[in-house]
C-alpha cells in the first residue's frame, strides 16, 4: 500500500516540477564567487575613480573660494576619489572623468542667505571632458571669467548667476566653446557691448544675460542665431532699434524679453511672424510708433507686456483673436481710442489685463459686457442685460486714469477676480449692491470718479478685501455699521466725499490715520473727534 501512487498523485507530479521549474527560472543566478574564473557572474564592474587631473582642478576652484556658508565645499575633504561623496560633481562611471558641476546656494529663509565668497579659478579650464558647469546664486563670487575656460569644448550648459562676476562679457572665451546651447550669465555685474562672438555659436538655444549692466545695441552677428528658443536681454542700458531680424531669421524664438532697457524706435512688425512666441515682453524702454496691427498673428501668445513705453494709437483689434493669452499689460503709453468690437467674443484665456495711464474712451458698461465671451449669453438675451458676466479665470483687471464713462454694472460672477481698480476715471451712476457677488475681490478701487449715492451695506460680505478706496466721489450717507465686522482689511479711504455720522469703532477703522476720512461732512468718532451726544 506504501509503494502504491493513486490517479490522482500521477497527475499532479508534473504539475509540481512544472511549478519548481517556472519558480527557478526567475530566480537570479548565483553569484560567482570571488577568484572565480567562470562566467556565471554579471555584475557591472565597480565605477572608475575620479581622474586626478580633475580632482586637481576642483581642488584649485576650491581654494579660490574664501569663505563657503553654503556647506558644499566642506564634502570635498581631499578624499581620493572626487566623483564619489563630494557635493555638486558627477562623474562617467566609464572613464572616472568630471562631466558636470553643479552648485547651488540653498535657500535659508529670508534676511538669511548663504553663499560662496571668492573668485573662479583657472583651474577650472583644466576640467575638458565637462559638459555642465553652474554656479547659480553665491552672492560674492566675483572677477572676471577666467579664460581658460575656453578649453572646455565639449561644455553644453553653462549658468553662472546670481553673484558679482563683472567686466565684459568675454566673447573670445565663449566662441571657444564650440557645443554651447544654453548660456547665462544673469544677474552680475557685466559692463560693455554684448558680444557679437555668440552668433558664432549657432547652437545656441537660449542666451540670459538680464540683470547685468550692459549697453549699446544687439550686434547684427546675432541674426545667424536660427535655433534660438529663449532670449533674455532684461533689466540692462541696451539702446538702438529692436533689429528686425529677430522676426525674420530667429524663427525658433518662444521667449523674447528686452524690458527694462532703452530701445527706441518702433516695434518691428516683423515680430508678429514669431509663431512660436509665448512670452514677448518689451515693457519699460522707449518705444514709439503703434502697436502692430499684425499683432494677432502670433497665435501661440500667452503674455504680451509692451507697458511703459512712448506708444500712442488704438489697440489693434487683432489682438483681442490671441485665444491662448492670459497676460496683457499695455499700461502707461499714450494710447488712445475705445475699445475695438473684437474684445466682445476675443480673449478667452485671460487672467490679467492693465490698461492703466493711457486715453482709453467708452463706457464702462460696455467694457465689461465685452471682455464676456459671448457663449456666456442666451439666444434670447439682450445685448444691453444689466447682469454682467467676468471671464470666470479673470483675475487682475486695471483700467485706472483713462478716460472711461458711464456706471458700473450689476455683477453676476466673477469669483476669480482678484483686483479691480477702475479709479481716476470719469465713472458716475452708484455702487451696484451686486458687488458682494465678487467674493474673491481683495482689492477695489474705485476712487477720482463721479460715483454718487450710498455705500451699500453689502460690501461688508466681500471677506476676502483687503484694500477698498472709495475716496474723491460724490457717496453720501453713513459708513455701514456693518462694515465693523470687515477685520480682514487692512487699508482703506472714505476722504473727498459727502459722508456723515458715526465710523465703525472697529478694527481697522478705528485706527486708520484721519486723513483717511478727511474732506466729508460730518464724519465722527475715532480717529475723529467724537460724536456730538443727542
Amino acid at each position: 500500500m506504501a509503494m502504491q501512487v493513486s490517479k490522482k498523485s500521477r497527475l499532479a507530479a508534473p504539475s509540481a516540477l512544472l511549478l519548481l521549474l517556472v519558480v527557478a527560472a526567475l530566480l537570479p543566478p548565483p553569484r560567482a564567487e570571488a577568484g572565480h574564473d567562470g562566467a556565471g557572474g554579471d555584475d557591472e564592474p565597480p565605477p572608475t575613480p575620479c581622474s586626478p587631473a580633475d580632482r586637481a582642478a576642483l581642488l584649485g576652484f576650491k581654494a579660490g573660494v574664501t569663505v563657503d556658508t553654503t556647506g558644499i565645499l566642506a564634502t570635498w575633504d581631499g578624499g581620493d576619489d572626487c566623483c564619489g561623496a563630494w557635493e555638486g560633481v558627477s562623474c562617467d562611471a566609464a572613464t572616472g572623468r568630471v562631466v558636470a558641476l553643479q552648485l547651488e546656494a540653498p535657500p535659508l529663509p529670508p534676511p538669511r542667505r548663504s553663499y560662496m565668497e571668492g573668485a573662479l579659478s583657472a583651474s577650472l579650464g583644466g576640467l575638458e571632458f565637462l559638459e555642465t558647469l553652474v554656479i547659480r546664486d553665491m552672492a560674492r563670487i566675483g572677477g572676471a571669467i577666467p579664460a581658460s575656460l575656453s578649453r572646455l569644448s565639449r561644455l553644453k550648459q553653462l549658468y553662472l548667476e546670481g553673484s558679482m562676476l563683472a567686466g565684459g562679457v568675454p566673447g573670445s572665451v565663449l566662441s571657444g566653446m564650440a557645443s554651447l546651447q544654453y548660456l547665462s550669465l544673469a544677474g552680475n555685474r557685466f559692463e560693455g557691448k554684448l558680444p557679437p562672438e555668440l552668433g558664432s555659436l549657432p547652437g545656441l538655444v537660449q542666451i540670459n544675460l538680464a540683470g547685468n549692466r550692459l549697453s549699446g545695441e544687439v550686434p547684427p552677428s546675432y541674426k545667424n542665431l536660427s535655433r534660438l528658443a529663449y532670449l533674455d536681454l532684461s533689466n540692462n542700458l541696451l539702446s538702438g532699434a529692436i533689429p528686425a531680424f529677430f522676426g525674420q531669421q530667429l524663427k525658433s524664438l518662444a521667449m523674447l524679453d528686452l524690458s527694462n532697457n532703452g530701445f527706441s524706435g518702433e516695434i518691428p512688425a516683423s515680430l508678429c511672424g514669431l509663431r512660436n512666441l509665448t512670452d514677448l515682453s518689451l515693457r519699460h524702454n522707449k518705444l514709439t510708433g503703434v502697436i502692430p496691427s499684425q499683432i494677432g498673428s502670433i497665435s501661440s501668445l500667452n503674455s504680451l507686456s509692451i507697458d511703459s513705453n512712448l506708444l500712442v494709437g488704438s489697440i489693434p483689434e487683432s489682438l483681442f483673436g490671441l485665444q491662448k493669452l492670459w497676460n496683457l499689460n499695455l499700461s502707461r503709453n499714450g494710447l488712445s481710442g475705445s475699445l475695438p468690437p473684437g474684445i466682445r467674443h476675443g480673449l478667452p484665456s485671460l487672467v490679467s489685463m492693465d490698461l492703466s495711464h493711457n486715453h482709453l474712451v467708452g463706457g464702462i458698461d460696455h467694457f465689461f459686457r465685452s471682455i464676456s465671451p459671448a457663449r456666456r449669453l442666451t439666444k434670447n438675451a439682450s445685448s444691453d442685460m444689466s447682469v454682467i458676466f467676468l471671464p470666470r479665470q479673470l483675475q487682475h483687471l486695471d483700467l485706472s486714469k483713462n478716460s472711461i464713462t458711464g456706471a458700473l454694472p450689476e455683477f453676476g460672477a466673477g469669483a476669480s477676480l482678484r483686483w479691480l481698480d477702475v479709479s481716476g476715471n470719469a465713472i458716475g451712476g452708484q455702487i451696484p449692491s451686486s458687488v458682494w457677488r465678487l467674493v474673491g475681490l481683495q482689492r477695489l478701487d474705485i476712487s477720482r470718479n463721479k460715483i454718487r449715492g450710498t455705500i451699500p451695506a453689502s460690501v461688508a460680505s466681500m471677506a476676502s478685501l483687503r484694500w477698498l478706496d472709495i475716496s474723491g466721489n460724490a457717496l453720501v450717507g453713513r459708513i455701514p455699521d456693518s462694515f465693523a465686522r470687515m477685520a480682514r482689511l487692512r487699508h482703506a479711504s472714505f476722504r473727498g466725499n459727502k459722508l456723515c455720522g458715526k465710523i465703525p469703532q472697529a478694527r481697522p477703522f478705528n485706527l486708520l490715520p484721519a486723513a483717511a476720512y478727511a474732506g466729508n461732512l460730518c464724519l465722527c468718532g475715532k480717529p475723529l473727534p467724537p460724536c456730538r451726544q443727542i
